[in-house]
């Protein structure tokens, strides 16, 4: 005769242990594409560097504060060309002096990596996920007033 209680423990135990490995394969997942999402960054910050000094060397300067990526357009194509990445860059502040960017943002896919020279002049990045919780539209939006 068959226990109700010990199927019910049994079934239980399959499922926290389901719901686990799912929860830890899944950060594994999103850990991973983190550190891609790092190494691209890294190598579209080492191709701004590569770039900038192309640029300094031909007397023309890469960067235009007027544009949202901080770059001029060609100088944008470049970079993205030569780091060989898909994510799109904005350039929030740059040495004139080392001809480098000192605070950089990298986005690809959900993924975006902040780059910046702390107070002791150190390298720091910071990788974020972005998920989204929830779409609004105009006619449900009238019930969160």
């Amino acid at each position: 005769m068959v226990n109700g209680w010990k199927v019910a423990a049994v079934l239980l135990t399959i499922l926290i242990v389901l719901g686990a490995a799912t929860l830890l394969g899944t950060y594994f997942v999103w850990r991973a594409e983190a550190h891609l999402a790092l190494r691209q960054a890294r190598n579209a910050w080492t191709a701004l560097r590569i770039t900038g000094i192309e640029y300094y060397g031909m007397g023309k300067d890469l960067y235009d504060d007027r544009t949202a990526s901080g770059l001029k357009k060609e100088a944008e194509e470049q970079v993205l060309e030569v780091a060989e990445c898909e994510g799109s860059i904005v350039v929030l502040g740059k040495d004139d002096e080392h001809l480098e960017p000192t605070r950089l943002l990298y986005r690809e896919g959900p993924y975006l990596v902040y780059y910046y020279l702390d107070e002791n002049e150190n390298r720091q990045w910071q990788i974020y996920r972005a998920q989204s919780m929830f779409a609004l539209d105009s006619s449900k939006a009238e019930n969160f007033r």
